[in-house]
C-alpha cells in the first residue's frame, strides 16, 4: 500500500505557472487553438443546442489528449492506440457526473409526491417553481454541491484518465487509492478555478462582451488548471514506470 501523500498546493501551483512560462511558445499555441475551439463551440455554433456540437466535442477531446501527451513527452502525441484506452475512464467520469446531476435535480421534486393534495405540498410546489424557474437559487445550490463532490466525480477520476492516456493504469481504484486524503486540497483547487471562470462569465454578461472575456482570459486559466492536473498526476504517480 502506497504511503498517503498530501498535495503541496503552493509548490504545484508555482511549478505549474513556471512550466507555462518556461514553455510559453508552446502554451501560446495551445491557447490560440483552445480559444479558437471555444469560439467555434459556443459562438459559431450554439453549444450543445447545435447538431455540430458532438463533432466539436470530439475535436475538443482530442485537443486535451494531445495536450497531456505533449506535456508528458509521449510520442506520437495523437496518432496512438492509447486514445481508445481513455474511453473507459472518461465514460465512467461522464456517468458519475450525470448521475450526480440527475440526483441533485430530482431530489427537490420528490417532497410534493410524498404529500399530494396537502397544503404544505402545494406551498412547497409554489416555492419550488419560484426558485427553479424565476431565480438561480437552485442552480447555484446545485453548482455548489457539484463542487463539493468534484474530487470524487472529476479530480481523482482525471488521474485515472491521464494514466490510461499514458498507457498506465486507468483504474479508478488505483487512482482513488493513491490520492486518498486530499479531498480538501482537490476541492479547493477546483473551487478557485471555477470562481475565476465564473467571474469572467459575469464580466462578459455585465459588459455585453459575448464571451470574449471567457474565451480570451479564460483560456490561460483553463490551461493552467490542466497543467496543475498533470502536475498532480506526476506528483502521485511519478515513480511508476510506464
Amino acid at each position: 500500500m502506497a504511503d498517503i501523500k498530501t498535495i503541496p498546493l503552493n509548490l504545484l501551483l508555482r511549478d505549474s505557472v513556471f512550466y507555462m512560462w518556461q514553455n510559453k511558445l508552446h502554451m501560446s499555441c495551445f491557447a490560440i487553438v483552445h480559444a479558437l475551439l471555444m469560439y467555434i463551440g459556443f459562438d459559431a455554433i450554439d453549444g450543445w443546442h447545435d447538431a455540430f456540437f458532438l463533432p466539436w466535442l470530439l475535436v475538443y477531446y482530442l485537443f486535451w489528449c494531445f495536450f497531456f501527451r505533449f506535456y508528458f513527452g509521449r510520442r506520437p502525441y495523437l496518432l496512438t492506440s492509447k486514445l481508445f484506452d481513455t474511453f473507459v475512464p472518461s465514460t465512467k467520469m461522464l456517468a458519475l457526473t450525470l448521475l450526480a446531476i440527475t440526483i441533485l435535480l430530482a431530489l427537490p421534486l420528490i417532497p410534493p409526491f410524498l404529500g399530494i393534495g396537502t397544503t404544505w405540498a402545494m406551498k412547497y410546489s409554489f416555492y419550488l417553481q419560484h426558485y427553479m424557474e424565476d431565480s438561480k437559487v437552485v442552480d447555484t445550490i446545485t453548482i455548489c454541491i457539484i463542487l463539493l463532490i468534484s474530487p470524487f466525480v472529476f479530480y481523482r477520476p482525471m488521474m485515472a484518465w491521464i494514466g490510461s492516456l499514458l498507457g498506465r493504469s486507468g483504474s479508478f481504484k488505483t487512482a482513488f487509492c493513491r490520492t486518498k486524503g486530499n479531498y480538501w486540497q482537490m476541492m479547493f483547487i477546483t473551487i478557485v478555478f471555477e470562481v475565476l471562470l465564473a467571474l469572467l462569465a459575469q464580466a462578459d454578461e455585465y459588459c455585453h462582451m459575448y464571451n470574449i472575456f471567457t474565451i480570451v482570459f479564460g483560456t490561460p486559466v483553463i490551461l493552467l488548471f490542466n497543467v496543475l492536473l498533470a502536475k498532480t498526476y506526476d506528483y502521485f504517480f511519478r515513480e511508476i514506470e510506464g
